[in-house]
Formats: structure tokens, sequence, C-alpha cells
């Protein structure tokens, strides 16, 4: 049992813990039996850019949770795992996690519309084919209608291939009201095998570091947006450090918590590939949940749900020979890249699609 002190409860029913950093979870696993802990990275951690659009605002991780919580020195924060969670984690696994591959094990960060994914699994996304050490975008958030035995999420991800099966690591928001309600929340995942037997989300197996001692994973994303009204955004950084080649994860310009590089075979020295876009899952074969905020991305701006400042960190953006638009039901899901804007969007996408379009 983890030492521990009980922080709060918070209004969505979260117990917050502050854990000793080095008694986490992360160190329950065995490749981080020697594990030295990275405090912060060695790489210059950008300041968070704010909008000049009124209907457009960023939220900063001190908006995620009272200001009252916060965990002393030496500690970390950490939302406490609920017994119903790990039931629907049993019930969802080894499925919740291999969200992202098709059945050719290869990550679908890199499915083209003819691939084919596990059943209850669909995407829309734009994918870079190229070297990178990480991805960054600010992300709409919203609260799709999703019912019990469904999520749907929008994140950015990295990966490369080791064989027949992928090296990931995804950030993003999810919807899963077997474990959340219908509440958006802050996920992250990782895997070196395409899900067959490592990796998972949040803090659901040991892997992922926290270090942050005021925003947890899984902590509720709020506001949200609504349809042509206000628009709520995350920006979201996935970056290795050169030094140490740990992978880590900043919301805005606060680091949350790393990767380390000992979880993975083929990530060392960067990725092959970073994207962006959508996925969802149901167990029926006669409904689907929606995609983004459940509209199409034509409809655009505050109707849509958009990912902006694409960004391929300590590069420049790709040009379109080494980009690809996928979506594995284009007729139900899309991606639509619509290049570099400027201003407050920069190079921008729109993903999305309505519930109940496939069978």
């Amino acid at each position: 049992m983890l030492p521990f002190f009980v922080v709060n409860q918070t209004k969505n029913g979260d117990i917050l813990d502050c854990v000793e950093i080095n008694k986490q979870f992360a160190f329950d696993n065995p490749l981080l039996r020697n594990h030295t802990i990275q405090m912060k990275p060695n790489f210059k951690v950008s300041k968070q850019t704010t909008s000049t659009a009124r209907s457009f605002t960023i939220l900063s991780p001190s908006q995620l949770l009272p200001k009252s919580i916060r965990c002393p020195r030496g500690t970390v924060v950490v939302r406490r795992i609920q017994e119903v969670e790990l039931i629907a984690m049993d019930k969802f696994s080894p499925l919740l996690g291999t969200t992202t591959f098709s059945t050719t094990n290869k990550s679908s960060h890199s499915t083209t519309p003819d691939e084919e994914l596990l059943p209850g699994y669909q995407i829309a996304n734009l994918v870079a084919s190229t070297n990178n050490v990480g991805v960054s975008a600010v992300i709409n958030v919203w609260t799709p209608d999703v019912i019990t035995e469904e999520f749907s999420e929008v994140s950015a991800f990295v990966a490369t291939d080791d064989g027949a099966a992928s090296n990931v690591i995804q950030v993003g928001w999810l919807v899963h009201p077997m474990l959340y309600q219908n509440t958006t929340r802050l996920y992250a995942y990782w895997t070196k095998d395409s899900g067959k037997s490592t990796g998972c989300f949040n803090g659901f197996c040991p892997g992922f570091v926290q270090v942050s001692q005021e925003t947890p994973l899984g902590v509720a994303l709020t506001p949200v947006s609504t349809y042509s009204g206000r628009q709520y955004f995350m920006a979201i950084t996935i970056q290795q450090d050169k030094d140490t080649k740990n992978w880590w994860v900043l919301i805005g310009d606060k680091q949350i918590g790393y990767y380390p590089k000992e979880l993975f075979s083929t990530m060392a020295n960067g990725a092959t590939r970073g994207g962006w876009g959508g996925e969802i899952y149901s167990i029926s074969t006669h409904a689907s949940p929606p995609m983004g905020n459940g509209h199409f991305p034509e409809e655009g701006y505050s109707k849509s749900c958009l990912i902006s400042r694409l960004n391929l960190v300590g590069q420049d953006f790709p040009n379109n020979t080494s980009l690809r638009v996928g979506s594995s039901i284009p007729d139900c899901y899309k991606a639509i890249y619509n290049g570099d804007v400027g201003g407050d969007f920069g190079h921008n996408m729109f993903v999305g699609g309505p519930a109940n379009c496939w069978e």
C-alpha cells in the first residue's frame, strides 16, 4: 500500500492523494527498478500563448483543480483509482489500449483508409511520416454524448514501429462513461508492442512518472466548448528530452510527468511519425458514439472539433508529401487538414462525425 495524504475530493467525485514521489505506482514496473527520477526536462519549455479571439480560451493547468489543491514538496498528486474502474478496465482489457491498432498489429496512427481495424474501433487522423522528437497541438475540448460501453477521444501522438508492433505515446481528452461518467478527462497512453502485453492509459498500470504536485492524469477538463458558442482548448506537448531520452507530457507550459525511456524498444532516439486525430470505440454492432463534438469537419469553427497549432517539435512542419489524412469510415468520421492559416490557428485541422452512423 502506497503512503499517501488525502488531498481532497473534487466535485466530480475524484479522490486525489499526495504520494511520495519515489513510491508512486510507476516504480512497480520492473523496468524502472533502477530508474533515476527526473524532476524537470532539460529542454526549454515554451511559455503558454493565449489567443486574440474573444471566443477562444486555452485552459491552463491551474484552472483544472481548486487552488487549494497542491501537494507538499516531495510528493506528487495522483488520482485514486476506484474499484468500479478496475472492473470496467477488466471488461475493456485488452480493448482499451489497443484502440490505436489495426488487425495487422500496425498502429492505426499509420493506418490507411483501406486497412482493417479491430471490431468496434474507428479513426480519423492526420499523420506526419517523418522523424521527430515530439508533437504539440491546441485541442478543442468537448463532451460528446457517449453511452455506456463506448468511448470517444481526440489526441496527439508519436509512434515508431518495432517489427510488426508499435511503440506509441498519445495524449488528449477522453469521454468514457464506464470510468468517468460523462465527463471529459485528460488522458495519456503508452505501449511498446501495440498493446498486446504492455501499456495502458493514465495510471492503470505502472509506467508514467508523475512530477506535478497540482495536475494528475485523469483530471476532469472544464469548462468545455458549446456548439456555436465559446470555445475551450487544451494545449498539449509530447516531447523527448534528448539528454535522458525520457518522453515528457506537458499541458500548456507545465510538465505533468514523463514516460521513461526504459519502457520502449524503438523510441530512444525520437519517433518516426507523429499525428493528431480522433478515435471511437463501441462494443455494440448497432450503435456508435460521436467523434469530436459529433459534427462533421465541414461545419467549421465552433461547430466542429478543431485541432490547431499543429507542430512537430524541433523542426519545420512537413510538406504535403509526408502528410496523410486518413479515415476508417469516411462517410461517418472525417479529418480535414486546412494548412497553415497563421494567427491563432497556424497549421490546423478539424475532426469528427455523428453518432449511430455505422453498423
